[in-house]
């Protein structure tokens, strides 16, 4: 019987939010299990909009008060939907937030949902009510992320379907997914396509793997980029080899683990990096990544004296980025198992060579210290101490 009443009770609860659709404002069922919402829905034939908010978000806190009271919005919203809040900090939200993890991706997310649970659509942020009331509008006649996605799948690409596309995933804060689209549709370009000026400003800020096939296609037009005033070339050059400098910069990296250092080892991807370094008609100002690359290699082969030779030179001319942080990675991996004295004392005089005020505190050790195991190495005793004594 308590059962019953308390079912009972739930119901009238329920149908008082949704039964009369006259009056100020949204009625919002709050923090309802999404089953019995499902199942209110399927009963009044409504289309589920979702308000996924946290009590310390500010956009949802301007919606709620500017918004969602207003005569407008609340007459829309109650006529068309089953209107529910969940507090994406609290059980019932976490559920939700879990289940549409794939569009859940700031707050506000406001959601629609058919009467089976399908995501029809997504926007985030704070929108004026009679942009939100319009952007559900276009979503339930068919201008809505669902529809996007299955128009995606049937593999269409034409400049009209991306900009609605890439306009409704900005609608949604969707990040990911415009990644994933802009390299998915490029990919589907022919080359006389891709380098249409209109296609490449909606989708060539993408194009960062240096690794990937699409990233040699965009090179290999790289003139043709220019001569079809596609884009600026300095600043395709700039993106290209941004990509390249970072992709050579974790190649050759050091890595801790458990208080070692240890060298990355990649020469199928370190040789793809170098061929684009090699092409001197497209990349400029490639010095760095060839330095750095020299320096790594000869690591690799326990080389130390022409390591410190070769990072002198280059530090000297300026090719090894940030110098200071780079060199002292490679000397605190020297010194693992360098046995070599010659090689050690040159690397104090190379560390000695470093501008004065990079040198007495580093981002990753003490100079001094540094200096103390480098003597202490080589057998300079009377050094060690006196760095030793050196060290703050």
């Amino acid at each position: 019987m308590k059962k019953i009443f308390q079912y009972l009770t739930l119901c009238s609860v329920l149908l008082a939010h949704v039964g009369n659709v006259s009056g100020q404002g949204i009625r919002f069922l709050q923090d309802e299990p999404l089953e019995k919402v499902l199942s209110l829905a399927k009963e009044k034939n409504k289309i589920i909009f979702i308000d996924g908010y946290t009590k310390t978000c500010a956009p949802c806190k301007e919606l709620d008060k500017k918004v969602f009271p207003l005569q407008e919005v609340g007459d829309y919203f109650n006529t068309n939907f089953i209107n529910v809040k969940y507090d994406l900090d609290e059980p019932e939200g976490k559920k939700v937030q879990e289940k549409y993890r794939d569009v859940v991706t700031g707050y506000p997310s406001l959601i629609l949902l058919d009467q089976d649970g399908k995501m029809i659509h997504k926007i985030g942020g704070f929108h004026p009510a009679d942009s939100l009331i319009t952007k559900m509008k276009d979503a339930l006649n068919g201008t809505n992320l669902s529809t996007m996605r299955v128009r995606m799948q049937a593999g269409e690409k034409s400049l009209a379907f991306v900009q609605a596309y890439k306009k409704i995933i900005a609608d949604g804060y969707l990040r990911d997914e415009d990644q994933k689209m802009s390299i998915d549709i490029l990919n589907r370009l022919s080359d006389a396509e891709m380098v249409n000026p209109k296609m490449w400003q909606l989708l060539g800020r993408s194009v960062t793997d240096p690794y990937s096939a699409l990233f040699g296609r965009v090179v290999k037009n790289y003139w043709p980029f220019y001569q079809n005033k596609v884009t600026d070339v300095g600043f395709l050059e700039f993106q290209l080899r941004t990509a390249i400098q970072r992709a050579a910069n974790e190649l050759v990296t050091p890595v801790e683990k458990d208080n070692k250092l240890s060298l990355p080892n990649q020469p199928e991807k370190e040789n793809i990096i170098l061929g684009y370094v090699k092409d001197i008609d497209k990349f400029k100002h490639t010095e760095a990544i060839k330095a750095i690359f020299d320096v790594h290699n000869l690591a690799l082969k326990g080389n130390w004296n022409e390591m410190i030779t070769a990072m002198k030179f280059y530090n000297r001319i300026q090719a090894l980025g940030k110098s200071t942080e780079f060199i002292y990675k490679y000397v605190q991996y020297m010194m693992q198992s360098c046995k070599d004295k010659k090689a050690l004392i040159a690397a104090t005089g190379l560390l000695a060579s470093l501008p004065k005020e990079h040198t007495d505190v580093m981002a990753y050790d003490d100079n001094y210290r540094t200096l103390t195991k480098l003597y202490a190495l080589a057998g300079e005793k009377a050094l060690a101490d006196k760095y030793r004594k050196l060290q703050k």
